[in-house]
C-alpha cells in the first residue's frame, strides 16, 4: 500500500494523509522564527524565496514553454524598487514617496510585472533559443545599467535599506519578514495552482506542446505567453523585495546576478518541470544540497552539485515529483466493478470474438 492514494478523477490534494502532512509542514514553518536561531531562520527564508522563484519560473517555462534566462532581472528590480520606496532619500528621491515596507514590496512586484508587460511583446517576437538569449541579454543590460547608476543603486558599494518591523525583543525584524515571506510563498503557490488548473493553464499547456496547433484551435499564443510572463515576473519581483528587506542590503552585482536565474532553473529541474509540486520539492532539495555539500566536501561542493544535477537530468528527467509519483502515489478506482469485463463483451467461454445465439 502506497503512502498516498488518489482516485483518477480527484486531485491528490483531496487525500487526507497529504492534508495532514501539509498541515504539519505549515505549522512547523510558522514556528521557525520562534524556535530556531537567526541563522537557521535566514536559511529557511532563503528556501522560501527559492520556492517563489521556482514556482514562478515554472509557470512560464514548464507550462507555457517559454525558457527565460532573465528571471534575475525581475527579482532584482523588485528588490531595488521596493528599496527606493522605503529608503527614498538614499537614492536621491524625495522623502514624500516613502512607504511602509509591505506596500513597497507589493509595488516592487507590480513594477516588475509592468516591466514584463512593456517588454514582453518585443521579446515574444523571438522564439525558442532566441527568446532565451533575448531574456538573458535583457538581464545583463539591466545589471550593467543599475551598476553604472551609482546615485540610485550605490554601484558596487550597494544600497542599504532602512526598515524595522520588529515588535519587541522577542519578535525581531527578521522574524516578521520571515512570516511575510511565508505568506507570500503560500500566495504564490495558491495563485499559480489556480492558474494552471484553470482555462489559462490548459491554454499554456497547449502552447507548450504545439503553438501552431493551439493557434489553429483558437488559442491566442501571445495573450497566454504574456499572461504567464507578467504573473511570473510579479512573483519574482515580490520575492526580490522581501529578500532585500530581510537582508536590508542590496547590490546590483549580487541582487541582479544571473545566478538567481540559474538557481530557479535548477530548482525546477530537480523537482520536475511542468509539474505543480515539482518546484516546491526541488527548492527543498536544492537548499539541502547547497548547504549540506558545502559542509561535507568544502570547496568542491559546486562541482559535486553540478554532477548530481546532470545525473538527475539523465536518470530522473521528471525530477523528485516523478519519483514520488512512482513510489508514493497509487491511483485507485472509485468502483471495483469498473475494471471487471462486461457480460455483453465476453461470452461464457471467455472468447470476445464468439457470439452465442440464445434467441
Amino acid at each position: 500500500m502506497s503512502l498516498l492514494e488518489r482516485h483518477p478523477e480527484e486531485s491528490l490534494l483531496a487525500n487526507r494523509r497529504l492534508q495532514v502532512i501539509l498541515g504539519v509542514v505549515v505549522l512547523a514553518l510558522l514556528s521557525v522564527p520562534f524556535v530556531t536561531t537567526d541563522s537557521l531562520t535566514g536559511l529557511i527564508l532563503t528556501g522560501l524565496v527559492f520556492v517563489m522563484l521556482g514556482v514562478s519560473w515554472n509557470l512560464l517555462a514548464g507550462y507555457a514553454g517559454q525558457i527565460s534566462l532573465g528571471h534575475a532581472a525581475f527579482f532584482g528590480m523588485g528588490a531595488f524598487i521596493a528599496a527606493w520606496l522605503t529608503t527614498p532619500t538614499a537614492a536621491g528621491f524625495p522623502a514624500s514617496i516613502q512607504l511602509p515596507i509591505l506596500a513597497a514590496v507589493v509595488l516592487g512586484g507590480v513594477a516588475a510585472a509592468l516591466i514584463a508587460l512593456v517588454l514582453g511583446p518585443v521579446l515574444f517576437r523571438l522564439s525558442g533559443h532566441y527568446f532565451a538569449i533575448g531574456t538573458l541579454a535583457l538581464a545583463a543590460v539591466i545589471e550593467l545599467v543599475m551598476l553604472d547608476q551609482r546615485s540610485l543603486t550605490g554601484g558596487s558599494t550597494g544600497y542599504y535599506v532602512q526598515g524595522d518591523l520588529g515588535l519587541n525583543e522577542f519578535v525581531s525584524h527578521g522574524d516578521v519578514m520571515f512570516l511575510l515571506t511565508l505568506v507570500a510563498t503560500f500566495l504564490t503557490i495558491a495563485v499559480t495552482y489556480r492558474i494552471v488548473t484553470g482555462a489559462g493553464g490548459l491554454a499554456m499547456k497547449a502552447i507548450h506542446d504545439d503553438e501552431d496547433a493551439a493557434s489553429s484551435l483558437g488559442v491566442n499564443p501571445l495573450k497566454y505567453k504574456m499572461y504567464a510572463f507578467v504573473v511570473s515576473s510579479f512573483f519574482a519581483g515580490l520575492a526580490g523585495g522581501l529578500y532585500g528587506h530581510y537582508t536590508l542590503y542590496i547590490n546590483p552585482q549580487s541582487t541582479l546576478a544571473v545566478t538567481w536565474t540559474i538557481d530557479s532553473l535548477v530548482i525546477v529541474i530537480l523537482g520536475g518541470m511542468g509539474t505543480f509540486a515539482g518546484p516546491v520539492l526541488g527548492a527543498g532539495l536544492f537548499l539541502l544540497l547547497d548547504t549540506g555539500l558545502a559542509a561535507i566536501v568544502g570547496s568542491v561542493a559546486t562541482t559535486v552539485e553540478g554532477a548530481l544535477i546532470i545525473l538527475f537530468i539523465i536518470y530522473l528527467p521528471q525530477g523528485l515529483y516523478g519519483l514520488a509519483q512512482d513510489y508514493l502515489v497509487t491511483d485507485v478506482a472509485t468502483d471495483g466493478a469498473a475494471d471487471a469485463p462486461h457480460s455483453t463483451d465476453v461470452t461464457p467461454d471467455g472468447d470476445p470474438d464468439v457470439v452465442t445465439d440464445e434467441d
